[in-house]
């Protein structure tokens, strides 16, 4: 029978303590014991057993002390607990293992630390004596961020759902357990200036195109913080995300019913980013849609090596920098569309404090969630700033500051008030039209 950490009764014990986690949290802790288990090749049962046996013996030593004016040998017994980091500790072996197993899984130090943190977590649970550990510094490494071709190949290469996630991630900058977490419903409010919709079907069929969605929420990273995050997505996101649902609604539905006799209403609590193996009512899952991220990394990398190499016999650059310009070559995951959006808003925004609460990060000053309300149309205007950026394709948007949207304001009452006016005018005309008109019929 396979062995599964989630029916592990040493992991539920430890996950049921932990009664302020989070989600995302739970989930940490799963992948990192299960990563735990399948590199040490044993249970979390026989772990826990095992290393608390061990370090419960204690070894009785007899220390000499020479011996007394009679001669006879003067000896000390000593209770000593058993060395965690003796050659023979098994939670020494056991740790050993899992650095060796990280290592040639090619594992970044800021990777197997933050495991090292959950594993040692559930260890300390137990009362498990940890051995002593070289601290692993952060990785050196130089990050080099995907481009818009980038991101055209890897939709281009993409099945819709994935493609529409991936935009959402890059055109918003939200953590990827967040955009998972996001129903049908949700982008209906976060379009909801853009139209008047209640029914999710209405929606789907007529919404206008080029939406910018309003998203404000706290991210789960930093729940319990409670960091606010006001951020956007950009017209081309909405436009894939409605060709998304559409695609469920006209082709899955009547397809689903046809094979499976499956009759289906789409609703508001249906995941924005379904999986069809839930019917698309729940949202993707986070390991499949990692891997699938992974490939899209291997085939991005395989075509940004055919370029170089085009590069080199169109002789636009060296033979000999091929290997620096390989090495350049930018990763492909859910943080990197992150990291982009955050690189775009601080290029088009020169507030910080702008910049923070759109990518949910702590303000950098303390005093910012007490005393700080951000107007969402002035953090908006700074995100349409940096839309022609984050557009795959070439965008013209016009940005309206507040004088200029107050001054249209004010055009726009003053014709108002005119057109009232003119109606007015027009009824007392009406009025002596209809005068007249009697008077004729007199005469």
């Amino acid at each position: 029978m396979t062995y599964e950490v989630t029916e592990d009764i040493y992991y539920q014990n430890f996950i049921q303590s932990k009664t302020n986690i989070t989600d995302l949290t739970r989930l940490n802790y799963k992948r990192a014991l299960k990563k735990f288990v399948l590199a040490i090749d044993t249970t979390l049962e026989k772990v826990v057993n095992e290393c608390k046996n061990q370090q419960d013996r204690v070894i009785e030593k007899i220390i000499s002390h020479g011996t007394d004016e009679e001669g006879n040998q003067i000896i000390e017994k000593q209770l000593i607990k058993f060395d965690v980091n003796s050659p023979d500790s098994s939670i020494k072996k056991y740790m050993d293992k899992f650095m060796e197993y990280c290592r040639q899984q090619g594992n970044s130090n800021s990777t197997i630390n933050q495991n090292l943190m959950l594993i040692n977590s559930f260890l300390k649970f137990y009362n498990i004596t940890l051995p002593d550990m070289e601290s692993l510094k952060k990785d050196p490494k130089k990050w080099y961020l995907l481009e818009k071709e980038d991101f055209k190949y890897i939709l281009n290469d993409s099945p819709i759902i994935h493609a529409s996630l991936i935009k959402f991630l890059q055109s918003s900058g939200m953590r990827i357990s967040d955009a998972l977490s996001l129903s049908i419903g949700d982008f209906m409010e976060a379009t909801k200036d853009y139209h008047d919709f209640v029914d999710v079907n209405d929606f789907i069929d007529n919404a206008p195109q080029n939406m910018i969605g309003t998203w404000y929420f706290h991210p789960q990273k930093t729940m319990k913080f409670q960091v606010p995050c006001l951020t956007f997505n950009d017209p081309e996101t909405s436009n894939l995300i409605l060709q998304h649902l559409r695609k469920i609604k006209n082709e899955y539905i009547p397809y689903a019913k046809r094979k499976y006799d499956f009759d289906k209403t789409m609703l508001k609590s249906d995941a924005l980013f379904g999986s069809q193996k839930s019917k698309y009512i729940e949202p993707l899952h986070p390991n499949p849609t990692g891997t699938q991220f992974w490939v899209k990394n291997k085939k991005l990398r395989e075509w940004r090596i055919l370029k170089i190499k085009e590069a080199i016999a169109n002789g636009e650059i060296s033979a000999e920098d091929y290997d620096k310009e390989v090495s350049k070559i930018p990763k492909f995951h859910a943080h990197a569309c992150r990291k982009y959006f955050e690189t775009i808003i601080a290029k088009n925004c020169g507030n910080l404090r702008i910049c923070t609460l759109m990518e949910g990060h702590v303000s950098p000053i303390k005093t910012d969630s007490s005393y700080i309300k951000q107007d969402i149309e002035d953090v908006k205007e700074h995100y349409m700033a940096a839309i022609p950026d984050l557009s795959l394709e070439n965008t013209d948007v016009k940005v309206y500051t507040s004088d200029v949207r107050r001054e249209m304001e004010e055009k726009i009452a003053n014709l108002e008030s005119q057109n009232e006016t003119l109606k007015s005018e027009l009824g007392k005309m009406d009025d002596i039209m209809e005068r007249l008109s009697k008077l004729e019929g007199k005469i």
